[in-house]
């Protein structure tokens, strides 16, 4: 089972000492596990509704054709979901005569063929066998992965145009969405027809007692897991926050005045469905129930769906990978976090991972919320812009004392500090363990606070912190950090202050926690980038707060692609995709495609692509050296209102050759050329770049690739 993150794993170890038991103790750890249970997705053979394609004898095919959504009320998927209920009705039929302690937890036609059950090992291996059963699979778990960003995302020349996601419908598959926010309020949009929806009862009747969590913006509300007792309510404010960024009202003033400019979501005029599948502060969720969210969301017709959510990527078979794969077949965008797991290689989540997706990567934004400090360094006093820590760590009185740069360990602070800080400010590092970790450390020699120092270009940003820390902790940039930690002598003033607004020129800067590529398959993710560090958003009971990770990063992608599928109602997800990457820009720090994919998102200029290429990267896989050079046809599409002449360059002409270099395409039609990988001569390693397609008027269009030597 996997679990998708939200809170730290436990590992529970046991140990059995039984004198005189003659059970070994890998014998009874069997028995206890075989006995121990655990939720399984249970496959069936035939295909789900989204990839049907019509090879069963009287039931037509429900696979959408290219440019169509998928209609849940057409009369062929009508009948082929009846013959799915009747393969899954066998199946129950075999659990509850041959497994009594089983319990069916949910049942899945769209997007996954077949259902949840909570089985004990030994059933699990048992149903496996069972006829009309393709493979049971273990559930794993899933966690959600933690104003100014318009100058980067570049909607406002959408909006200028008229298209603010007026009529599109947003899922954000998360924590819940505060109804109640006056961010998330917007009474002039109508309600529309077959809305609002919440789930059913056992007996098939709407829950009426949660339309209360359902508005005119928010148009569905459901929750997903274990506890009867939850309700689509938000608890955590990861699913509000990034519910603002997507679609968070137009010019919405800051009640703290902590922001200098009215705040927007990305598509404030579009729909938000609230599909809760994190009902509770700081829990994670299994997949089995993030599945039936996402067939939820293309159920109910949700034009886009927003994953800021991740778990351990394997490679093999993941039934949530494949779910969102098969919603975008069927016409719904979907939009997932890459991860926070950077900045090493393969570090990009489950189901970030999966192929037809838009994987979103982390960059910085324009500006940062925090405080100032005082700084003297031999001599020199400076007023030092830093982040904030919360709940943790708050300067809540003022402190005016001597630096103490801590050089052991590595200046990370991360296990027990020798040095005696009584009655000093640690200068620490940022990296090796939590901010909390350092904090109580240093809080155990006496520290009267601590200052960390960014362990990446860029700006501070603001920190979770435990409430057990009881010091001031605050973040300085990396260049400050330098400058601080070079001191001969030194001392700092804190004092308590309310946040403020900071702008910046430290934007698109890859963050440092933004996990990159290859995937465990080796394919190319993240797809694009956008700002994911100091995002300013929505949190519950109606406040502001700045999040950073690629969970505020993705929500900026979904909002685009919002507007994309408002302007362009015909476009299907492999257009917007395409749109997206074909038209972002380069970041300001060093990149590499595995690093950021395309680039840094603007929207719009992927409203008004010189050309769109199927598919959008280009992932050759691993080799051993030695191999066949390896091709993958590409086909190019011509977007305009003309007549186009590309050429077709690309940056590494070692690495990937071109079989035709200049292609003329008609408006509205495409052609095809073929890339082939020189795998056959290279020594092991990494091998990227990007392949420009330019028109004769110089407008460019990219499309990164990747492969690997072995």
């Amino acid at each position: 089972m996997k679990r998708w993150r939200i809170s730290s794993f436990i590992l529970l170890s046991f140990m059995l000492v039984l004198s005189g038991f003659s059970m070994t103790t890998a014998d009874a750890a069997s028995q206890q596990n075989s006995s121990k249970s655990g939720y399984y997705f249970v496959q069936l053979e035939d295909q789900p509704v989204a990839t049907y394609s019509g090879d069963i004898k009287g039931l037509q095919a429900t696979k959408v054709e290219s440019g169509k959504k998928l209609n849940v009320q057409g009369a062929n998927v009508k009948n082929y979901r009846s013959h799915l209920a009747k393969e899954r009705n066998d199946v129950k039929d075999y659990i509850r005569k041959e497994m009594k302690s089983a319990k069916v937890v949910s049942e899945y036609s769209l997007t996954f063929n077949g259902m949840a059950v909570k089985l004990t090992d030994q059933e699990a291996k048992k149903l496996a066998n069972a006829p009309g059963v393709k493979q049971v699979i273990p559930s794993k778990k899933y966690r959600p992965v933690m104003n100014r960003s318009h100058e980067i995302v570049n909607d406002l020349p959408m909006w200028n145009a008229g298209y603010d996601g007026k009529g599109i419908k947003v899922a954000v598959i998360d924590s819940g969405v505060d109804v109640n926010h006056p961010y998330l309020k917007d009474s002039s949009l109508p309600m529309p027809a077959g809305f609002p929806k919440v789930q059913n009862d056992e007996n098939g009747n709407p829950i009426s007692e949660w339309y209360k969590f359902t508005s005119n913006k928010v148009i569905a509300a459901k929750v997903y897991g274990p506890d009867p007792q939850s309700t689509p309510e938000a608890i955590g404010s990861h699913g509000t926050h990034v519910a603002g960024t997507i679609a968070g009202i137009s010019n919405y003033e800051d009640p703290t005045g902590v922001a200098k400019s009215k705040l927007s979501g990305v598509a404030p005029k579009a729909y938000l469905g609230n599909y809760n599948v994190f009902p509770c502060e700081d829990c994670s969720a299994d997949d089995i129930y993030i599945v039936k969210a996402v067939e939820d969301a293309l159920n109910d017709g949700m034009d886009v769906a927003n994953l800021s959510l991740g778990g351990d990527a394997s490679p093999g078979y993941d039934p949530l990978v494949e779910a969102v794969n098969a919603a975008s077949d069927a016409g719904m965008t979907v939009v997932i976090a890459a991860g926070n797991d950077g900045p090493g290689p393969m570090t990009v989540g489950s189901p970030g991972i999966a192929e037809k997706v838009i994987t979103v990567g982390a960059v910085s934004n324009k500006h940062f919320i925090g405080k100032s400090i005082d700084v003297t360094v031999d001599g020199e006093k400076r007023t030092v812009f830093v982040g904030s820590s919360d709940p943790g760590g708050k300067v809540q009185q003022k402190v005016s004392a001597p630096l103490a740069v801590i050089s052991e360990q590595d200046g990370l602070g991360c296990d027990p500090i020798n040095a005696d800080l009584t009655g000093k400010v640690a200068v620490l590092k940022r990296g090796g363990c939590t901010f909390s970790e350092k904090a109580l450390n240093a809080q155990a020699k006496g520290a009267a606070g601590v200052i960390l120092i960014n362990n990446s270009a860029g700006d501070p940003t603001q920190m979770s912190v435990e409430p057990t820390v009881t010091i001031p902790m605050v973040m300085v940039s990396d260049l400050d950090g330098a400058w601080i930690s070079k001191a001969a002598s030194g001392s700092v003033v804190m004092e308590p202050s309310p946040d403020r607004e900071f702008l910046t020129t430290n934007d698109r800067l890859i963050a440092n926690f933004s996990s990159r590529g290859p995937t465990v398959n080796y394919t190319l993710k993240p797809d694009i980038a956008s700002v994911g560090v100091n995002v300013y958003s929505s949190v519950v009971g109606g406040g502001l707060a700045s999040y950073n990770g690629t969970s505020m990063a993705t929500p900026h992608v979904a909002g685009a692609a919002a507007l994309l599928k408002q302007a362009h109602p015909d476009w299907k997800p492999q257009d917007i995709k395409s749109a997206l990457m074909a038209t972002a820009n380069a970041p300001k720090s060093a990149y590499v495609p595995v690093e950021v994919g395309a680039g840094v998102m603007d929207v719009a200029k992927a409203n008004k692509p010189s050309a769109l290429a199927y598919p959008a990267s280009l992932s050759f896989g691993p080799f051993n050296k030695g191999a066949k050079n390896q091709k993958i046809k590409v086909t190019l599409k011509n977007p305009t209102s003309s007549y186009q002449v590309y050429t077709v360059v690309p940056d590494k002409p070692s690495q990937v050759m071109v079989n035709k270099p200049v292609l003329a395409v008609a408006k509205g039609k495409s052609a095809t050329f073929t890339v082939t990988a020189n795998v056959k001569f290279k020594k092991p390693g990494d091998y990227q770049g990007y392949i420009t397609v330019k028109t004769l008027d110089g407008k460019t269009s990219r499309i990164p690739y990747y492969f690997n030597v072995q």
